[in-house]
């Protein structure tokens, strides 16, 4: 089992891959091949793609609605994948702030309908691979993991506050324990972990992902490392949304367990 990241904020050093504020991962597991997230945009999708020496793909599997992890979508046209997302995901999404709001969501320009992709619109937790699921039965654990306001969809002409029902996780299940992957954690990271080890029955081993710390001050941040090492994860590997503070912040608390994610990483055999 392999994990590649195709697409984050940053790339490995001196390599010619290309880095921008997305998230994308291709997951080989079994010999299925699973893509989260498509970057934001098709142009760093496919560079990094090509020059990971990424073939094929089974299945595509979008965590959110939002244009940095959907926004290369057109790269993958012709691949025959098919789609899984919540159908939530197309309800547009914005960043308002002080007054100005920012269209954040769906990229306009991707007409499915026309595009010929096959999709499934997934609202419940579902299998989708021998050891693999769609995760979304997401409970609130504790109280510091809050949804930035400014975060907000819009319905009817009006802005409302977006409460992330198109969030979805994915879960593998293997000998060592639940590997959770994360596209950015809205509700979460640590809701989500818990939520997982109560639905699956079974203990974390990894954490892989977006865990949407990037402006958490330090008090959440130092709340969010007490809670992982209560639950005692093997591997960690965050990128993305997770943010500068935090990252170093998990790699001085959890040394060799943490890679930080980038374009071009790769997790083996675990």
């Amino acid at each position: 089992m392999k994990i590649s990241c195709i697409v984050d904020n940053r790339a490995l050093f001196a390599s010619n891959l290309y880095a921008e504020h997305g998230f994308s991962l291709f997951l080989n597991l079994d010999n299925e091949k699973i893509i989260m997230d498509a970057g934001k945009t098709p142009q760093v999708f496919k560079h990094n793609f090509d020059l990971l020496g990424l073939d094929s793909v089974d299945k595509v599997v979008l965590s959110h609605g939002h244009d940095d992890h959907t926004g290369g979508i057109p790269a993958l046209h012709n691949t025959g994948a098919k789609f899984f997302l919540h159908s939530d995901a197309l309800i547009p999404k914005y960043a308002v702030l002080d007054g100005n709001s920012r269209y954040i969501g769906f990229p306009k320009s991707v007409d499915l309908d026309k595009s010929g992709i096959e999709l499934e619109f997934v609202a419940e937790t579902t299998k989708i691979g021998s050891n693999l699921w769609i995760f979304n039965n997401v409970d609130k654990y504790c109280d510091f993991e809050n949804i930035p306001s400014y975060l907000s969809i819009k319905r009817e002409g009006k802005f409302l506050k977006d409460k992330f029902s198109d969030e979805l996780n994915l879960v593998v299940e293997t000998d060592n324990g639940l590997v959770i992957i994360s596209g950015c954690a809205h509700l979460g990271i640590v809701n989500i972990l818990y939520s997982a080890m109560e639905y699956f029955q079974d203990e974390i081993y990894g954490v892989i992902g977006g865990s949407h710390l990037i402006n958490a001050d330090p008090k959440r941040i130092g709340r969010t490392l007490n809670e992982f090492k209560k639950i005692k994860p093997e591997l960690i590997a965050l990128g993305h949304c997770t943010g500068f503070e935090a990252l170093c912040r998990f790699k001085n608390e959890f040394e060799d367990k943490f890679l930080p994610l980038e374009s071009g990483a790769e997790i083996m055999d675990f």
